[in-house]
């Protein structure tokens, strides 16, 4: 067996072989015969042989084609060789060359020929271990050597030929270079001592110079390099090539490890790390590493609460008003807050914008939900730091109001005379009433102390407005009207006269004694209540129907009473005489 090595040179340089054209046949080669520099003789076993005899060793001298006899005449001139290998033709008994004598004991003499049909094999196998061969290619990135290994069973090898990517074949002699990132074709093949070619064999080499290229990205939660206890760091490979064979992380400088599935930090403490990674290809190229620095960020946000506006103990629970409004403010330790989001008594949770306002009464429980920019979260119930504070009074105290004196209402209006009190009253059952303020007819505003009066007749408007502890307020506003005049007093006689008769200097209207006497009264606010008259200084009698009964020549002086509902009273005296 023989052998020897192809040097592939990697770096950038001309290949030796010209291009001619596209064929890649194999050369043709004769069959032929060989003498080696032992001096064995070799015969193509596919050649005519022909034997011929001379006098001389010369290769100039003259020789005779021997005849075979008549037996073998048709196998001979040409003969061909029945047996690979080894031939042999022989003369009976060896004589002595000097003598001429036969020699003792009789030996033939030996004349020897090998038959040689059979071609070389050729294989090939690689000096070093950086290979990587997948699909019937190698893959190589440096300077690789490859060794053929060469078998001829008889003559031995002659040549070897190759041919490259199509290029015709030609007898190797010294390296070659391959110099593309392409995937190369190289066939080859020997020829023994005799012309015997072995079928053309094929590598596929591709020159892999190329580094692999390995991208970092977070699954999950990340923000300016900060990142969650829940992120997974991801590797993502390439490579063209070769493909790649591995790639490798250490964190902070520890073990190196090889990646397989994205890398979980929750291990880690919070707080600043380095992964530093890189890919290897199948043929050998590394990866320039690359690192990433990142800061895991494991603290929820925090959350404060202030409320903005007035609140009130009573009872034992703190009361806020409805225009109290809820501050939250966040903070964050790294990433940064997010969101913020609140949710009153249950209720869905709403977006935190800017303070807002409690906008429900009663019973008061406020959550808040905040994240920050890697998702980190807390939910907590606030204002938790008053001492109290679960109830919202959205609402202001009960007003009312009442008359102490004499007063009438007439559907929605209040008539009062000038020694009417009007009181007002308030009741808050929650933060409590703290304070009344009052005006009449829209003028100065009063603090309410006590009750109090108008003491000016007409038409009046009282408003009047209570607050409570939280400074919730309530308005209301009635109309009263003050009437401090009696009604009017009316009389009319059943006739009219113009008699009269003066008694000691007073002219008095002169009536038969069956004349009747009328009375009415009006009142322009309330209407009269009763109306009461007197006889000649007699006791009062209510006014239910005309007078009459008068006695003749006697002086009457009948007076007159009015009374309006609001007890208001006018009088008036009737004068008269009947004849």
């Amino acid at each position: 067996m023989r052998s020897f090595k192809i040097i592939l040179f990697l770096f950038v340089s001309t290949f030796f072989f010209a291009n001619q054209g596209n064929s890649q046949e194999p050369l043709k080669h004769k069959n032929k015969i060989y003498r080696s520099e032992n001096g064995k003789l070799y015969a193509n076993k596919d050649l005519p042989i022909y034997f011929r005899i001379s006098t001389s060793a010369s290769d100039n001298a003259k020789t005779y084609l021997l005849m075979p006899s008549a037996d073998s005449k048709k196998y001979a001139n040409p003969m061909y060789f029945d047996t690979e290998g080894y031939n042999t033709f022989r003369s009976p008994s060896k004589v002595d060359t000097v003598t001429k004598k036969i020699i003792y004991p009789l030996e033939d003499i030996i004349y020897e020929i090998y038959s040689d049909s059979k071609a070389p094999i050729s294989t090939f196998s690689f000096d070093n271990k950086k290979t990587y061969k997948k699909d019937s290619v190698y893959y190589l990135n440096e300077t690789l050597e490859v060794k053929f290994n060469i078998y001829d069973a008889t003559s031995g090898l002659e040549d070897t030929y190759i041919s490259i990517n199509g290029l015709p074949y030609k007898k190797y002699s010294s390296s070659i270079t391959l110099n593309e990132e392409k995937i190369y074709k190289i066939k080859f093949y020997s020829v023994d001592n005799v012309g015997n070619a072995e079928v053309p064999k094929s590598i596929y080499i591709k020159l892999d110079i190329t580094k692999p290229v390995t991208k970092l990205s977070i699954d999950a939660d990340l923000y300016k390099d900060i990142i969650s206890r829940r992120s997974k760091i991801v590797l993502e490979s390439s490579d063209e090539n070769s493909k790649i064979k591995k790639t490798v992380f250490a964190i902070n400088g520890r073990t190196l490890y090889n990646y397989r599935t994205p890398i979980v930090i929750s291990g880690l403490k919070e707080g600043e790390h380095t992964i530093a990674y890189y890919s290897i290809d199948n043929a050998g190229n590394e990866e320039i590493k690359k690192e990433y620095k990142f800061y895991i960020d494991k603290t929820p946000p925090m959350v404060v609460d202030e409320l903005m506006g007035n609140t009130f103990i009573a009872n034992g629970k703190e009361y806020s008003s409805g225009r109290s409004k809820v501050k939250l403010t966040a903070m964050d330790n790294k990433a940064g807050v997010n969101e913020i989001r609140y949710s009153i008594n249950g209720g869905e949770f709403a977006e935190y914008t800017k303070p807002f306002y409690l906008a429900k009464s009663g019973k008061l429980n406020i959550k808040t939900f905040v994240t920050d920019n890697v998702n980190n979260q807390i939910i907590k119930t606030i204002l938790t730091n008053k001492s109290n504070i679960s109830y919202v009074d959205l609402s202001g105290p009960t007003l009312g109001h009442s008359f102490n004196g004499a007063n009438f209402i007439d559907k929605d209006t209040a008539f009062i005379t000038s020694n009417t009190k009007i009181r007002l009253a308030a009741k808050d059952d929650a933060a409590g009433f703290k304070k009344m303020e009052y005006s009449i007819d829209n003028k100065e505003i009063i603090e309410y102390a006590g009750a109090f009066s108008i003491n000016s007749d007409g038409i009046h408007s009282v408003t009047y407005t209570g607050y409570d502890n939280v400074d919730n307020s309530s308005t209301k506003s009635f109309i009263c009207v003050e009437d401090n005049t009696g009604p009017e007093i009316f009389f009319r006689f059943s006739f009219f006269t113009d008699n009269k008769k003066t008694i000691d200097g007073e002219i008095y209207d002169l009536y038969p004694s069956h004349v009747v006497l009328f009375l009415s009264s009006t009142d322009a606010s309330v209407g009269f209540e009763k109306l009461l008259y007197s006889v000649n200084g007699m006791p009062d009698k209510p006014y239910t129907s005309l007078i009459k009964g008068f006695q003749k020549n006697q002086l009457y002086s009948i007076k007159v009473t009015s009374i309006d509902k609001l007890g208001n009273k006018s009088q008036k005296t009737i004068k008269f005489f009947i004849e």
